[in-house]
């Protein structure tokens, strides 16, 4: 393992004592790290529709005035303007991780004091001034969730991610697959399928029953055939499938802007997930104001598909229709025959497989408008090549809001 990495490590343990590494796991740890690239939409999509965690390093976020006044200084000017005197949030604080609700100014305060720990994750950005100051198109620009209905779109839950060095958020998961930009700092992270780590020892704070923290540790983690770690830095934007837990380790103070996404080509996994081990929106929902989401999603993504395939090229592409094939061999490993019939009985799911396989078998994908195959990259059919692969049993779970 090279210094720089050793030095990631070490300065984690120092706030994770659970992230201290023996000399035996290092090399294997070496060879479980991904680095940032280039987002390249080939590279994204194929990324996402294999369930892979990517992190980019040309995706903008641009934010008003940053130019101008810097990038920091306008995102807390932006901050200072939105939200009102006195207005809270429930933030964790402490290195004791304690949930406690802490007015924004204080929170943002203790934040560039630099001596004390915090980290809050709910500072909504939707219908809100920042959402004409922070250019959030990027992050978005393939997301079902905010074309749907009141309680689809809060699914999205674009965010502000605000976090003190030292802040460790416990290992946990998410709903749908999520995005994370950072404009300032760094954060380590780790992950792993969700199952693969419970079956091997490692705790879910999402899904486990946990006594003070959940249980992590490296040997372990490194034995993992899903583990991989990461960091994320200034401009780099992480793109994480929703069946994976992770671990979350602020190194330098942190402000990013992160939020939730499904999209076609990983639709199938994400409503595989829901529909066999259930949402975690739905875990904690007495009104039932959730009910009926999933069914909704599949609807709306069916709709969504037969919409893209009158359109052109161009629109194909943003959404990544030409990995809809890629995806769905992926799906057809993960989860056994007996489980796609089981899934395949709910009417939703199953007309939206049949439009999928429909749109894979046409090439994968048609421009309707000039009748022209969409190009298939060499990148996709490498990653086809890669894929045909003896079929297993998916280990996916239930998510929840990251940190």
């Amino acid at each position: 393992m090279a210094d720089p990495d050793i030095e990631v490590l070490a300065a984690a343990a120092d706030f994770d004592p659970a992230l201290r590494a023996k000399a035996t796991v290092l090399g294997t740890l070496a060879r479980k790290r991904i680095g940032a690239r280039s987002a390249r939409r080939e590279d994204l999509f194929a990324a996402i529709a294999q369930g892979h965690p990517f992190v980019g390093n040309d995706i903008e976020v641009p934010v008003a005035r940053a130019g101008e006044l810097g990038l920091q200084t306008a995102l807390l000017r932006a901050f200072a303007g939105t939200f009102k005197q006195g207005e809270s949030a429930s933030a964790q604080v402490g290195p004791r991780h304690a949930r406690r609700r802490l007015a924004i100014s204080e929170l943002l305060r203790r934040w560039q004091s630099s001596r004390h720990i915090v980290s809050i994750t709910d500072l909504h950005v939707r219908g809100t001034r920042l959402e004409r100051l922070i250019d959030t198109d990027r992050l978005s620009a393939f997301n079902l969730l905010p074309l749907g209905s009141e309680t689809m779109r809060r699914q999205e839950m674009m965010t502000l991610v605000i976090s003190s060095r030292g802040n460790v958020t416990d290992s946990h998961s998410d709903d749908p697959d999520g995005s994370n930009h950072c404009f300032v700092g760094k954060k380590l992270w780790f992950a792993w399928e969700t199952f693969e780590g419970q079956r091997a020892g490692l705790q879910d704070c999402s899904r486990d029953v946990i006594n003070k923290s959940a249980h992590f540790d490296l040997d372990t983690f490194s034995s993992l055939k899903s583990a991989r770690w990461w960091t994320v830095g200034p401009g780099e934007t992480l793109f994480l499938p929703g069946r994976l837990s992770h671990r979350v380790v602020t190194l330098e103070p942190y402000i990013g802007i992160g939020s939730f996404y499904c999209t076609p080509a990983s639709c199938l996994e994400n409503l595989s997930r829901w529909y066999k081990h259930g949402a975690l929106w739905s875990l904690d929902d007495p009104d039932g104001d959730n009910d009926g989401l999933v069914d909704e999603i599949a609807t709306m993504m069916t709709r969504k598909l037969r919409r893209l395939a009158h359109q052109a090229a161009r629109g194909q592409q943003r959404w990544g229709m030409d990995f809809i094939e890629l995806a769905s061999v992926h799906w057809r490993r993960r989860w056994t025959e007996a489980q796609r019939r089981k899934l395949m009985t709910n009417p939703q799911f199953a007309r939206l497989v049949h439009v999928l396989d429909h749109l894979a078998k046409s090439g994968p994908c048609l421009d309707f408008t000039s009748g022209k195959k969409l190009k298939i990259s060499k990148v996709r059919r490498n990653d086809m090549k890669d894929s045909r692969l003896p079929e297993r049993q998916y280990t996916g779970g239930r998510p929840r809001p990251s940190l």
